[in-house]
C-alpha cells in the first residue's frame, strides 16, 4: 500500500516514464522532409525557423568562415603588395576598399568592434546579423523554385539531399558575343543533412546566398 509520501513520487515517475514513451514514440522526420522545411523558410524569410532547423555545428562554422573573411580583409602583406612591379596607387586603392569594407561588415552588419569580438559572439547570433545586414540590402533569394529530389543516406549520421534548382534565363535577346553560350535551365544542388539527437539538421548549404559564406563587397564607394 503507497503512503501519502510515496504517492507523489509514484506519480512522478509514471509521468516522466509516460513523457520518455511519448518522445519515444514521435516520429522522426526524415532528411528531405527537413530539407523542404528549411527551404520554405528560407523563402519566407523566417530565419528563426531556419535557425531551428540547422545543425549547430554549421552555425560554428559559419562563424569561423566569417571571422577567417574578415582577418583576411584586414591583413598587411597580401600578395604582390611589395612587388615592385606592382601599381602602388592601385593597391593604395585596394586597400582602402578593405578597410571600408572590414569596417562597414563589423558595424553595420555584425555591429562589433573587431573580429576577435565576432568570434567570441554566439554562433547563431552571427548568423542573424547577417541574414537580417546582408538581405536588407539585397533582398530576399527566393527557394521557390527549388524542388526537393530525393536523398541519400551516407550512414545513421549523414544524408544528402538532392534538390533541383531553377536557372532564370536573361530577359531579350543575348549579346552577339553570348550567341554560342549553352543556356542551362536546371542545376542540381546538394543539400547535406547531419544527426542531432534523433533529429535531421540542415548543414545551412545547398540554398542560395544566405549559406554562400561569402562577406561579399557590400560597400559601395559614393
Amino acid at each position: 500500500m503507497l503512503t501519502r509520501r510515496a504517492i507523489p513520487l509514484a506519480l512522478a515517475l509514471l509521468t516522466g516514464i509516460s513523457g520518455r514513451t511519448a518522445a519515444q514514440r514521435a516520429p522522426v522526420h526524415p532528411p528531405e522532409e527537413v530539407a523542404r522545411a528549411v527551404l520554405r523558410a528560407d523563402s519566407a524569410g523566417d530565419w528563426a525557423a531556419v535557425l531551428a532547423l540547422a545543425h549547430p555545428e554549421a552555425l560554428t562554422r559559419f562563424r569561423a568562415r566569417q571571422v577567417f573573411q574578415l582577418r583576411m580583409l584586414g591583413a598587411q602583406g597580401w600578395p604582390g603588395s611589395d612587388s615592385a612591379s606592382t601599381d602602388s596607387t592601385a593597391e593604395a586603392h585596394w586597400r582602402q576598399v578593405r578597410s571600408r569594407q572590414e569596417r562597414f561588415m563589423l558595424d553595420s552588419i555584425f555591429q562589433v568592434p573587431d573580429a576577435d569580438s565576432l568570434a567570441r559572439t554566439s554562433p547563431d547570433t552571427v548568423y542573424a546579423r547577417w541574414v537580417r545586414g546582408v538581405r536588407a540590402r539585397t533582398g530576399a533569394d527566393s527557394t521557390s523554385g527549388y524542388r526537393v529530389v530525393g536523398a541519400v543516406k551516407a550512414s545513421d549520421t549523414l544524408a544528402y539531399v538532392v534538390m533541383e534548382r531553377r536557372v532564370d534565363q536573361p530577359l531579350g535577346p543575348l549579346p552577339e558575343m553570348f550567341r554560342d553560350l549553352p543556356r542551362e535551365t536546371q542545376m542540381a544542388v546538394v543539400m547535406v543533412m547531419r544527426r542531432y539527437g534523433r533529429e535531421w539538421r540542415s548543414m545551412l548549404d545547398g540554398v542560395g546566398e544566405t549559406v554562400a559564406f561569402g562577406p561579399e563587397l557590400l560597400y559601395e564607394e559614393e
